[in-house]
């Protein structure tokens, strides 16, 4: 029982990496200086969110 209990808290738990480093993980991606001041446009107005798209298809921050 307590090993559910685990995994359902473990479906709301916040994620402890940082906003900023996931930012920094997305610009770091960029492959050329254009892909970069793109994605720097994308974080500074907050859109880049809609467009992360994790290999099994869910959105991810």
């Amino acid at each position: 029982m307590n090993s559910f209990l685990n995994s359902i808290s473990n479906l709301f738990t916040v994620s402890a990496t940082p906003a900023q480093d996931c930012d920094d993980r997305y610009l770091a991606e960029s492959v050329d200086i254009y892909d970069l001041e793109r994605r720097m446009r994308q974080v500074d107005s907050g859109q880049h969110y809609l467009y992360a798209v994790g290999t099994s298809g869910a959105f991810m921050r």
